[in-house]
């Protein structure tokens, strides 16, 4: 999924032999019901890549709470689609997958465990970066997780960005005569 399809929050239509089905991206408001069944899958995929019929299988439950959370139906709902169209049961939770790849695709985190826990870095210090560039909590709370972490990456590059420049001016004005720094400033300000 290309940048735009991710910024855009768009979704998949799937056209099945009785039903029409939306597929969406996940959404950041509701990442404590759809990571635990995600990162299952996540897990299982990273040792039978593309398997879905195994994935079916072994994990029925977290494939139909994923595929749910990704559809905005109930269980029950999904059961009766997956069983309806049971020829189709893998395209539905392939594009459920698909479409939500920004999560599958990132790597997982490096757990630093000689790191003191008051110290690591919390939702909220990622969410404070993204308001502190212009979002509100609002709309941080409806991106799409792929979205939530392409504006995240972007507004890290943009504070290491700052930091870089703060260094170059601080490194200017202790080895610049004064009337150099003195343009030196006046140069930023244009």
């Amino acid at each position: 999924m290309n940048d735009f399809f991710l910024a855009s929050d768009r979704s998949i239509l799937l056209e099945l032999n009785h039903n029409k089905v939306t597929v969406s991206q996940l959404k950041m408001h509701n990442f404590d019901k759809w990571y635990g069944p995600a990162q299952g899958i996540k897990e299982f995929l990273k040792n039978h890549p593309d398997d879905i019929a195994k994935l079916l299988q072994d994990k029925t439950d977290d494939a139909l709470a994923f595929v749910s959370l990704s559809m905005d139906r109930d269980a029950k709902d999904i059961e009766r689609i997956m069983f309806q169209e049971r020829g189709r049961s893998f395209e539905i939770v392939h594009t459920a997958i698909k479409i939500n790849d920004a999560f599958f695709s990132e790597p997982d985190p490096k757990h630093d465990d000689s790191v003191d826990p008051r110290k690591k870095s919390s939702w909220f210090d990622a969410f404070q970066l993204l308001i502190s560039n212009g979002h509100s909590n609002t709309e941080i709370m409806q991106m799409t997780y792929g979205a939530f972490r392409q504006y995240l990456k972007a507004a890290q590059k943009t504070e290491k960005q700052k930091i870089r420049n703060n260094a170059v001016a601080v490194r200017t004005a202790q080895h610049a005569a004064k009337r150099a720094f003195e343009e030196f400033m006046k140069n930023l300000e244009k």
